[in-house]
């Protein structure tokens, strides 16, 4: 297995084997995004077929849609962000490390859950192909007689930008019900752990500003509806499956928001070549505030002192002062070779 190493800049000293992991899973996430987000552009829907007598599909096509893609990102990203960063700068009870932590935590959780969502929508909008409420419309059909119980196809469509005939067989799930609902799940999620909305002193205005986000999400799905976009079956799929990979991502990075102890701080970093510890469950770096449960965070992080009472146990600690991140790195590979 391999062994851990320290990466020192000036007092800063880091685990090589925890950076490299969280560089691998920006890059991943953003891989995942960027990825998907192109091919869900670029490749064509499978265009399900469609009867031109079918009324569902005769609404208007509004080229200017209420919510542009432009203010999606910036409620769905920007938000998320901004409230991970005022909280990081006004939460002054905690450490400078552990809130800059937690601002970190906090972007790859949303970088993740938006990469992974964008993912799946873009996969069903062009697996299924099927068309939107303004499709006719932006299909432009060839005037002919066609009995009413034929169905058509795309070839009919005499539309110039063909860009506008794909995006009319992107209908199903609501991209933008997907993404405004994962971002804002996340966020109030991170503010009702913050805030302790929970503790069960019936505070009002704490549980109005938990719920503002997935308001403010619901508007932005509704809009779908009025503007033509899509019909509510996809706006109620894409809101749940946002809520549901928000909600996932956010407790992979964070502990429950009921868990009152946590004060909404994230999970701490994650460390390598320690399981063998802790009957092969993973463990952590402790970050000052570490806000884990204590039983947690006592068992599944190796202190500095931990390190000199398990050389001293073999023998070789008398003299052993474990006092930097280094050493403790350095002394633990020396407890167990065989890791």
């Amino acid at each position: 297995m391999i062994r851990d190493w320290a990466i020192t800049y000036k007092s800063l000293q880091l685990s090589g084997l925890s950076t490299l992991s969280y560089i691998f899973d920006f890059t991943f996430y953003s891989t995942i995004l960027i990825v998907s987000t192109a091919l869900g552009r670029l490749l064509p829907p499978m265009y399900h077929e469609f009867s031109l007598f079918d009324i569902s599909l005769r609404y208007t096509f509004l080229p200017q849609a209420t919510v542009p893609v432009w203010l999606l990102v910036l409620i769905s990203a920007g938000i998320p962000i901004l409230q991970f960063l005022l909280f990081a700068i006004f939460f002054k009870s905690l450490s400078i490390k552990r809130r800059l932590w937690d601002f970190f935590a906090g972007c790859l959780c949303l970088l993740g859950a938006q990469a992974t969502q964008i993912w799946a929508v873009s996969l069903l909008k062009n697996i299924t192909g099927l068309p939107r409420p303004d499709m006719i419309e932006r299909c432009e059909p060839m005037v002919q007689t066609i009995p009413i119980t034929q169905l058509s196809n795309v070839a009919i469509c005499t539309q110039s930008n063909w860009n506008v005939v794909m995006e009319g067989f992107r209908s199903f799930p609501s991209g933008h019900a997907s993404t405004v609902f994962c971002g804002m799940v996340i966020t109030s999620l991170n503010m009702a752990a913050k805030l302790q909305t929970f503790d069960k002193r019936n505070n009002s205005f704490k549980v109005f500003l938990t719920i503002a986000p997935l308001l403010g999400a619901a508007f932005v799905a509704g809009t779908r509806v009025s503007d033509n976009r899509h019909f509510l079956r996809d706006v109620i799929a894409g809101s749940i499956l946002g809520t549901f990979v928000g909600a996932s991502f956010y407790h992979q990075y964070h502990p429950s928001i009921f868990q009152l102890t946590s004060r909404g701080r994230a999970f701490p970093p994650r460390r390598f070549g320690i399981s063998k510890f802790f009957r092969n469950v993973g463990g952590f770096w402790r970050v000052e505030d570490s806000g884990l449960p204590e039983e947690d965070a006592e068992i599944r992080t190796i202190e500095n002192v931990d390190v000199e009472r398990r050389m001293q146990e073999m023998g070789q600690g008398e003299n052993v002062k474990v006092k930097t991140l280094a050493d403790n790195i350095k002394f633990v590979n020396m407890l167990e070779p065989e890791m």
